[in-house]
């Protein structure tokens, strides 16, 4: 679990030249990827972009051994390195970013803290603090998404991305090292690189001493249901969706991304209020209320619809014209064509980030166990589609 507390942005204290520099790119744009997969099924991914920064990632689908936790962050800053670890509702990554000096340096820890993992007693009681901090900060629209999971899944899927508080603190380090036995082995496990070569990255990846196995795999099959949590206050956030696309059906995962842009995800142009999304214009400007469409997609699975933030006295009328678009069974061309250039936009905006390119392929390999074309193919694939049905 990882999240942080929202503060002013310094960026805003940069001068006005500031704002009319291009961004660099990392590395160069067109560079290729190379896959394998090893004997004991770990995939292996890597990706010679020839960027300043390298970035290598150990991903689970789903803290360390010899060095206490300050030995291991002060030895990583020393060298001028970033180590992170994030998770989601299907993957667990640890990433290890910076100069390629920095990276061979630091390596053995990214080693220790992904794949030799112990939890120290004392260690596991003293981020309680932190996790109560965590889930007392978290925003209502992410609550409501979360209980939006629940309720579309039950179980897998549907469980909540944050610890229920009754298991603060009761949770030991035998029960956190008995899912990682069971968790990270090597045929759920995958090695990417970026401004690595594909050589040096398959001799880590062969180094590395993760138990082999495929694990249990229990799909989350969509079931549908409400859940309510009733907070107070006068904003009500409402979020609706029906089943989606999983990524292992590629070409409906699409589409389905291409009609979030068409329904609607709030204004692409900064400091603007305006969206010409299908959602904004079906529910109107009478109320006052912020939406977005909502689509994401998992290995099987996936969800679709809409999340709302408006006054609790009107919601009613919002949520009831939300859910006639959703069920509604046409969308127009225009509204089409912006969707999909809005989303090429998209991929390649996010493809020019290193970080983001990373996290992308790591999610692939793991899930997919393979890696899907580019950015720019991806983008040339969205004119294939005429129509959203």
């Amino acid at each position: 679990m990882a999240s942080s507390i929202v503060k002013t942005p310094l960026i805003r204290i940069v001068s006005a030249r500031g704002y009319s520099q291009l961004a660099p790119i990392s590395g160069i744009q067109n560079y290729e990827i190379k896959s394998s997969v090893l004997s004991n099924k770990l995939v292996v991914a890597a990706g010679d972009n020839e960027s300043a920064i390298t970035r290598i990632s150990i991903v689970f689908r789903s803290i360390h051994k010899n060095s206490s936790q300050f030995a291991i962050t002060r030895n990583i800053q020393q060298v001028g390195a970033n180590l992170t670890a994030t998770s989601d509702r299907e993957t667990i990554a640890y990433t290890l970013e910076g100069t390629r000096a920095a990276v061979e340096k630091a390596l053995p820890f990214l080693t220790e803290v992904a794949t030799q993992q112990v939890f120290k007693p004392w260690e596991v009681s003293d981020v309680s603090n932190r996790i109560l901090l965590e889930i007392a900060t978290r925003p209502l629209q992410l609550r409501a998404v979360d209980l939006l999971h629940n309720a579309a899944f039950r179980t897998g899927l549907g469980n909540s991305l944050f610890v229920p508080k009754s298991q603060i603190g009761k949770i030991s380090s035998e029960t956190l090292q008995h899912y990682v036995a069971s968790n990270f082995l090597s045929g759920r496990a995958a090695v990417i690189g970026l401004g690595v070569s594909s050589g040096e990255l398959t001799q880590y990846a062969q180094s590395l001493k993760i138990n082999t196995g495929d694990g249990c795999l229990n799909p989350s099959p969509y079931k549908g249901g409400e859940l309510r949590s009733n907070k107070g206050g006068d904003v009500a956030f409402v979020a609706v969706a029906g089943e989606g696309a999983g990524l292992k059906d590629s070409k409906e995962a699409l589409a389905f991304a291409v009609l979030q842009r068409a329904v609607g995800i709030g204004p692409q142009i900064k400091y603007s209020t305006r969206d010409n999304g299908i959602l904004t214009k079906t529910i109107g400007s009478a109320q006052e209320y912020a939406a977005a469409a909502i689509n994401v997609s998992y290995f099987d699975s996936g969800l679709f619809g809409v999340l709302l933030a408006l006054p609790s006295k009107c919601s009613r009328k919002v949520v009831e014209s939300a859910v006639k678009l959703l069920t509604s069974s046409t969308v127009s061309d225009e509204d089409v064509t912006r969707g999909k250039n809005q989303l090429k936009a998209a991929l390649l905006l996010d493809a020019e980030s290193g970080a983001n390119a990373i996290h992308n392929f790591g999610t692939q390999a793991v899930l997919l166990q393979c890696l899907q074309t580019r950015a720019r193919s991806l983008g040339r694939r969205l004119y294939n589609y005429k129509r959203c049905q």
